[in-house]
């Protein structure tokens, strides 16, 4: 029987994210337009951006999921429950769909959250749901929960990749500045 760290309670939960399903932005309409047709259910090379975005949780570990929907949280759950592999009861990973329309950012999502007190573990991760990537996340959470470790304000960690340099028009790659 020894003496433990409270917070060390939280590391040992489920690894949990939110994948903010809506972008908070009319940049995919008229296609969008749809209620019924989400953003995140539109096909990149005939998978849905969702199914991308799952996929990549599942393979940082991630053990429970929380998608948080402005708006098409209907189509996104159907998707979720018929055509997602983890969707599936058995599936490692458990997915819950939420929706809340009163929020217009991102901040609003989390306050939305904490209100319900929902995310338990710590460290969680947060993707846009519009953000397709294979960055290797799991170094950057134990990178965190070690600061964390020393610092206890260190709430955040944040992942940037720079992309480009191109130009669009003219598909030049070799300015690095432009």
């Amino acid at each position: 029987m020894g003496t433990s760290d409270p917070s060390d309670s939280k590391h040992e939960q489920k690894l949990q994210a939110v994948l903010l399903a809506d972008s908070f932005v009319s940049t995919f309409r008229p296609i969008t337009l749809d209620k019924s047709q989400p953003k995140m259910l539109c096909p990149l090379n005939n998978v849905t951006m969702l199914d991308y975005s799952i996929e990549f949780l599942a393979g940082a570990g991630i053990q429970e999921l929380f998608i948080f929907c402005v708006s098409g949280s209907d189509a996104i759950e159907q998707h979720v429950l018929t055509k997602s592999v983890y969707g599936a009861k058995n599936s490692r990973m458990k997915i819950q769909v939420m929706k809340d329309g009163s929020c217009e950012n991102a901040g609003d999502v989390m306050r939305a959250l904490d209100k319900r007190n929902i995310i338990q573990s710590d460290p969680f991760l947060l993707l846009a749901g519009d953000v397709i990537t294979n960055v290797d996340v799991v170094p950057a959470i134990a990178a965190h929960k070690a600061r964390k470790k020393k610092d206890n304000s260190a709430i955040m960690t944040m992942l940037f990749k720079k992309v480009g340099p191109w130009n669009a028009a003219t598909n030049d790659t070799s300015n690095p500045n432009a």
